[in-house]
């Protein structure tokens, strides 16, 4: 008898929470006096809202009626009005699915429930269920996760909350620079500098406008880093911007040794962990630079003698000898 008691019970939680949703169907398809339909969006809410409790209690455990069950009650929240009764529904709905490991669905849930939470005026409780739905998105799609981190970013700034913002921008970033998306990272971290500037966290700015040069010597573009760093006014006064400047100078001398040398100091070991890794490549992203170019360098030396010694005569020789040596100043101003 002891054991069968708990079937029982089982058996009439879950006829329970069935009759509860048949009565939410029937609020919805309530009609008026003149045999128009009229949904009852509250009574409906309120017995799919029950139901979807005891779907999910260990007793009963039938998850996927207590997701749909979620739903309809978000669903009928948001007829009714009542956007922070919806959202705490469907973010119940996210819970489940995150729990049974099915990120991606979770994700779309909790970025509906933040929109609910947006039309309850919770801007704040909006922007958390966006880094949820990140979260739960980071495996599934990159992209967009990226995009929830963003936008959450957005809300706190929008709110007058970018205090909150802290652990929000690493954590995209990171989410970047794993899956090697570099000019994201670049135009990601220059969009956070005015945020960075107007909570006066000037140390901050500091690290993210070096993390901006590291970026671009990590793709060997040279020109591209000395012109982020020059738009930094007075960056170059700052340890960053002479650890900035140093870096690009030794680049520039196709240096390596100087490279890991300088990647090796503490300004480096205060940066992002992410981008302190991808700093300590930086010696060999410059020697691979600086063989490429020296490469370019010998394969244009061939092209000058040959013109040198070519058909025309001597006046097209010296043109010649002279085009040769522009082409190698042009390269020296490259080295």
């Amino acid at each position: 008898r002891d054991q069968s008691e708990p079937h029982h019970r089982m058996s009439g939680n879950a006829a329970e929470a069935k009759e509860l949703v048949k009565q939410g169907e029937k609020a919805l398809n309530k009609k008026n006096m003149f045999f128009k339909k009229s949904p009852d969006w509250e009574t409906a809410a309120d017995c799919y809202q029950k139901a979807a409790v005891i779907f999910r209690t260990p007793a009963v455990k039938m998850l996927p009626e207590a997701i749909a069950a979620f739903e309809k009650a978000a669903e009928a929240h948001g007829k009714n009005q009542a956007h922070f009764y919806a959202a705490a529904a469907m973010e119940n709905a996210g819970n489940i699915l995150r729990d049974m490991k099915a990120l991606a669905a979770a994700g779309q849930h909790y970025e509906k429930a933040s929109q609910y939470f947006l039309d309850a005026g919770k801007a704040d409780k909006a922007a958390e269920l966006l880094l949820k739905s990140a979260k739960a998105l980071a495996e599934e799609d990159v992209d967009a996760s990226i995009s929830q981190y963003k936008r959450a970013i957005t809300l706190y700034v929008e709110d007058e909350q970018a205090i909150f913002i802290g652990d929000t921008w690493r954590q995209c970033l990171a989410l970047m620079l794993k899956h090697d998306k570099k000019d994201q990272a670049v135009e990601f971290l220059n969009s956070m500098f005015p945020t960075f500037e107007a909570l006066d966290q000037g140390e901050y700015l500091r690290r993210c406008q070096l993390a901006v040069v590291i970026l671009l010597l990590a793709k060997g573009d040279c020109v591209a880093a000395a012109a982020a760093r020059d738009s930094y006014g007075d960056f170059m006064m700052s340890n960053e911007g002479e650890a900035a400047c140093d870096l690009i100078d030794a680049f520039e001398e196709g240096s390596d040794d100087k490279v890991k040398e300088i990647v090796a100091t503490q300004t480096f070991t205060l940066l992002e962990n992410q981008v302190a890794r991808l700093a300590s490549k930086l010696p060999a992203i410059c020697l691979e630079c600086a063989s490429d170019m020296t490469g370019a360098r010998s394969n244009t030396r061939p092209a000058a003698k040959k013109v040198e010694a070519g058909e025309g005569g001597g006046g097209g020789a010296a043109a010649g000898g002279a085009a040769a040596d522009d082409g190698d100043d042009d390269m020296d101003d490259l080295m």
